[in-house]
Formats: C-alpha cells, sequence, structure tokens
C-alpha cells in the first residue's frame, strides 16, 4: 500500500497558501472592497472592474479585410451588451489610420492627439458629462493586433464580469512573476516543514528502539511542540499498558510454572510407591488439580486473544442442571451431597454456554473443598438469571472478599489451588456482561453469587423441583425430588 506524504502536503498546502497571500490577496481584497462600497473614496470604484469586459468584446469585434486594413464589427456578444448599458461607447484606433470606422465619435474626438502620447493605460473622463459615475479608459493592445488602442466609456460593473476580471491575473506576465514565487514558496515550506517535523522523526526513530526488553522506557514530552505533546503521551501510555500486560504475563507464567510443578512432583513421588493403598485416590486427586490448572491457562489464553464469549440465549435451569449433575459423582466419592433448586419458572439468560460452564464448574470446584465432610453443597438458579452456590465452610472474611478474586491470591499458602479460578471466573461473568460477587451463607459458609442478563425471549413453560443428589444403598447415585 502506498503511504501518502504528509511534508508533501504540508509543503503544497504552505505554497498555495503562500502563493495566493503574495498575488491574490491584494487584488482580491481591493476587487472587494472596491465592489462592496464600502469606503467611497476607495481609488478604483465598482464600475472600475466593468471596464476590461467592454474592452474584451471590442478587441474580439476587431478584423481585417482582404486588403489586410482593420476593421470595426460588432459581434452578437457586444451588441447585446450595448443593449444592456446603452450609455456605454467604444472606439478602437489603429496607429497609422486612426480611428476605425464604427468607433464613437465623441470618444474619437476626445482622444485626438493620442499619436503624440507613449502610455500603455489612459483613464480619463468626458467633460461636461452629467454622469457622475460614467468612466473611461484606453488601453494599448499587445503587437499583431488589429487595433493600437481600444477606448471604452459608460462601462457599468456587473457580476457576469468576473470571468474577464479574471482574465487579468492569468496573463503570461502573471505567470512569469509566479514561477519564481513558486519557486521560493517551495523552499520555504520544505524548511518549515523539515524544521516543523524534527521532533515527530525523533519520537519515531526512539519509538523504533524501543523492544520487549526496553519496554519501561519512555519518549520525551517536555521537548515535544504542544501539537505532538498529546500523541508522545499517548504512546506512552500505550508502552506503559504493554509493559504492564507484558510483565504480568511473565509473572502469570512463572506462577503457572510453579503451580504445575508441585502436583507433578507429587504425582512422581506416589509413581515410585504403586502399591501405598491410597495410590489411585491420590494419583486421582492430582491429575484433577493438573486438570484445573491447565483448564484455567487455557481460559486466561483465550482471553489474552481477546476471543469474547458468545451472545447466544442458555436456559440457565438445564445448564447448571448438566454442570450439577457431572459434578456429582466427585462430590459423593468426596462424601459432600450437591442439591440444585431450579428457577420456579423457565429462565433464559443471555451469555455463552462454555463460559457458564467454566464459571459454575470454578465455583463448584471451591465449594467442594469449602464444604464440610458429610456436608451439602446448595446450588440455585433464580427467576432473576442469577446462579448461587453455596457451602457451610469457614467462609470469607470482609476483608478478603475484594482481594479473593485477584489472581494468584490465596488466602492460605498451604492450601489447595493455583489462585486463578475466581479471577478467571470474574472475568468472565463480566465479559458475558454479568457479575460475580460473594455473601455469607445463612448459619455460616460462602455463597458465591452469579448475575446475567436476562433474555427478552419468551419464556418457555415447565414445572421445577428441588433435585437433591446423593449415595444411595448399594453404591448407586440417587436423585431426590422434593
Amino acid at each position: 500500500m502506498r503511504r501518502r506524504s504528509l511534508a508533501l502536503r504540508l509543503m503544497i498546502y504552505l505554497a498555495i497558501t503562500q502563493i495566493a497571500g503574495t498575488l491574490l490577496l491584494v487584488p482580491i481584497v481591493d476587487f472587494l472592497v472596491s465592489v462592496s462600497g464600502v469606503l467611497p473614496g476607495w481609488e478604483i470604484s465598482r464600475d472600475d472592474w466593468g471596464e476590461h469586459r467592454l474592452q474584451a468584446l471590442v478587441a474580439r469585434s476587431l478584423t481585417r479585410d482582404e486588403a489586410g486594413a482593420a476593421r470595426l464589427e460588432p459581434t452578437p456578444e457586444l451588441r447585446a451588451y450595448l443593449a444592456e448599458n446603452p450609455l456605454a461607447r467604444y472606439a478602437a484606433f489603429d496607429c497609422r489610420s486612426g480611428a476605425l470606422p464604427g468607433s464613437s465619435p465623441e470618444l474619437v474626438q476626445a482622444l485626438s492627439g493620442l499619436d503624440r502620447l507613449e502610455a500603455a493605460s489612459l483613464k480619463f473622463r468626458l467633460a461636461g458629462d452629467g454622469d457622475a459615475r460614467a468612466r473611461g479608459a484606453l488601453r494599448r493592445m499587445p503587437a499583431g493586433s488589429a487595433a493600437c488602442a481600444i477606448a471604452a466609456y459608460g462601462y457599468r460593473f456587473a457580476w457576469s464580469d468576473l470571468h474577464a476580471v479574471s482574465g487579468l491575473f492569468l496573463t503570461l506576465h502573471s505567470a512569469i512573476v509566479i514561477a519564481p514565487a513558486v519557486l521560493i514558496a517551495l523552499a520555504i515550506a520544505w524548511l518549515v516543514v523539515r524544521r516543523g517535523l524534527a521532533p515527530l522523526r525523533a519520537a519515531a526513530a526512539d519509538v523504533a528502539a524501543i523492544d520487549m526488553d526496553t519496554l519501561h522506557k519512555r519518549l520525551g514530552v517536555d521537548d515535544a511542540p504542544k501539537e505532538i505533546a498529546p500523541f508522545v503521551e499517548a504512546v506512552n501510555d500505550a508502552l506503559g499498558r504493554l509493559d504492564a500486560g507484558v510483565a504480568a504475563q511473565r509473572r502469570f507464567t512463572a506462577n503457572a510454572a510453579h503451580e504445575l510443578r508441585t502436583p507433578i512432583a507429587i504425582m512422581r513421588a506416589h509413581a515410585d510407591n504403586p502399591d501405598d493403598a491410597a495410590f489411585r485416590c491420590d494419583m486421582k486427586r492430582d491429575i484433577r488439580r493438573v486438570q484445573t490448572i491447565v483448564e484455567q491457562l487455557l481460559a486466561t489464553a483465550r482471553f489474552s486473544i481477546r476471543e469474547a464469549p458468545a451472545d447466544v440465549d442458555i436456559d440457565l435451569g438445564e445448564a447448571v442442571l448438566a454442570i450439577v449433575a457431572d459434578y456429582t459423582p466427585l462430590m459423593i466419592e468426596n462424601g459432600r451431597r450437591i442439591a440444585f433448586e431450579p428457577p420456579s419458572t423457565p429462565t433464559i439468560a443471555r451469555g455463552d454456554k462454555w463460559a457458564l460452564e467454566c464459571v459454575v464448574a470454578n465455583l463448584l470446584d471451591n465449594a467442594l473443598r469449602a464444604e464440610p465432610p458429610g456436608g451439602v453443597v446448595d446450588v440455585r438458579v433464580l427467576p432473576s438469571a442469577i446462579v448461587e452456590i453455596a457451602d457451610h465452610g469457614a467462609g470469607v472474611s470482609d476483608a478478603d472478599r475484594d482481594r479473593i478474586f485477584e489472581p494468584f491470591w490465596r488466602r492460605d499458602a498451604k492450601g489447595h489451588g493455583t489462585g486463578l479460578g475466581l479471577a478467571i471466573s470474574k472475568t468472565l461473568a463480566e465479559l458475558m456482561g454479568g457479575s460475580i460477587s460473594i455473601v455469607e451463607t445463612c448459619g455460616g459458609g460462602a455463597t458465591f453469587r452469579i448475575a446475567l442478563r436476562k433474555s427478552r425471549a419468551p419464556q418457555p413453560i415447565r414445572s421445577s423441583s428441588r433435585v437433591e443428589f446423593q449415595r444411595a444403598e448399594g453404591g448407586a447415585e440417587e436423585l431426590r425430588s422434593a
């Protein structure tokens, strides 16, 4: 992709501005002041701008006969002009024969003796003319023209004369004058732009020198111009966020490696004693811990590439019930029970099913560790699209309720878990447009509350009841409804 040069554009804009200001500003202001009439004593009056059109029409009416003699034959445009301005008069003079036929006798008589004058142009007014606005102009024609000079008198300015007025500035003389001015303007613009963009080039060189090992460096703002300073500050802010993100990723990698090392070392120690009675139980526990860490790492990696959860309708009761059923064998194996209370009316929430499963699974895993042996973990889905997971353990103190969602934070360094589950759960809940909070369970313990967005889709009608999972006689799992 070919990029446009900012320096080139600035140079062109500056050059155009300088040329327009130098060559066009004065005549344009002069024209506007005279046409507006705001200064009655202005040297050039409004009607003075009308001479150029009349003289141009007369010049186009000049022809030569077969003998080469100049003659004046009014064109239809000149006749139309005279019909609009009946007081207008004109005359054309040949250098050798004098006035051409068709010229105004009054102007010929008034301008007799011009052969004794060497003048390129002449402004005049006929003596005794009662029209205060009447004025005349005589202008010599270029060499090779059919006449030496053309006189116009009694002209009036009209806005249709602007085309003829603009032709005054589009001549060879103007081009010769403008050419050096254009070159000088371009040189000045190049120097100004080069000097003005020097801080930006210096900042670009500083940015190019920054890599992953020097993200702590910042661009200098003190010497930056006021227009560039916001851009430099924005780049510094972006570098700060990038530095913080890289540092967090490095801390995350180090902590994750440390967390994986511990269960792997335990599994290796257990593998050295396969005849131990608790071998299978310990191995299953350690494998589950490694699996949890890997799943949390995958979830965190998914956030890092900004893969946002899908936003679809989810039957909240059915989705949570499926997760509870999957966790039931684990709960029973560890001597706990789990009770599920569906919503009184079917509830459809907006969110991502995978994200919801990850959040509920993390909270159930925490509740399993917190619930005392023989206890019941309560899972409730409320019609307001809220999921509650309650345990009856030690609970969470008020001081720890804000810190509990921080990555790698654990209340007890000797406890199980990586300290990632709640942080990931909070992030997932927020990405789905919901939230997660913690309150005290009635009678002691902690209740985690997931609040989601309720769908506006029509809610199905279905009966519901509390379901409790426990182990019946003979070791089989049993669903008990109440």
